[in-house]
């Protein structure tokens, strides 16, 4: 589930998602590759541009990560690296005022954290590094030109915990928030334009086949 706000809008909604991880230990450190795909429909609202249903939004998020502080056990310990996050949403079409709407896209760098605990809790975190937001304003017909916008402050949490079925199957409920600050202004048809302050709000349970004995 996620929940996504700014000051004048949010979207909210289901999402169904894909998550693969590689793990690799040495003598000496852990090297850890994950991928997330997800794939929603969400429900946007604004006062001041009404509403719009099945608004679909993609989200992926990539990260390699190496064991930086060593645990007690196998692999416990403390994890950095790099991620980059990319987002789209689909606002395309007409709200229930009558608005045009129009694409987002955005693609971020990330420095991620990770603590594995020795009794499978894992808590993430992440400071971002830079991103690129673009605002497919042209979409909306009105002689608008696209708009990027550049993301220099931003933050995330999650808290996890892996519950193992069997030898082979894991299931993991999560809840993550995320934080991105005003973006920089840039001038379009004499006026200022930025990416403003959200919130979002991601809740969900990932299941895990281990492909090992």
């Amino acid at each position: 589930m996620n929940h996504y706000k700014e000051p004048e809008m949010q979207l909210h909604g289901p999402e169904l998602g894909l998550h693969v991880r590689t793990l690799s230990l040495g003598k000496q450190a852990g090297l850890l590759g994950e991928g997330d795909l997800f794939v929603g429909q969400q429900h946007y609202s604004s006062d001041k541009t009404g509403a719009m249903d099945r608004v679909i939004n993609i989200e992926s998020r990539w990260r390699s990560m190496t064991r930086v502080l060593p645990g007690t056990g196998n692999t416990e310990g403390l994890y950095a690296g790099l991620g980059i996050h990319t987002l789209w949403n689909d606002l395309r079409g007409t709200t229930s005022t009558g608005s045009a709407g129009y694409e987002r896209q955005a693609v971020q760098l990330w420095l991620p954290l990770r603590w594995v605990s020795s009794n499978a809790w894992q808590i993430d975190t992440g400071i971002l590094l830079r991103g690129q937001h673009i605002s497919r304003l042209s979409e909306t017909g009105n002689g608008k030109q696209d708009v990027t916008n550049t993301q220099k402050h931003g933050t995330y949490a999650q808290i996890s915990w892996d519950y193992s079925l069997d030898s082979r199957n894991v299931v993991t409920p999560y809840l993550r928030y995320t934080h991105l600050a005003d973006s920089d202004q840039v001038i379009m048809n004499g006026k200022y334009w930025y990416e403003p302050d959200s919130k979002r709000w991601q809740l969900g349970l990932t299941w895990y086949w281990k492909n090992t004995p």
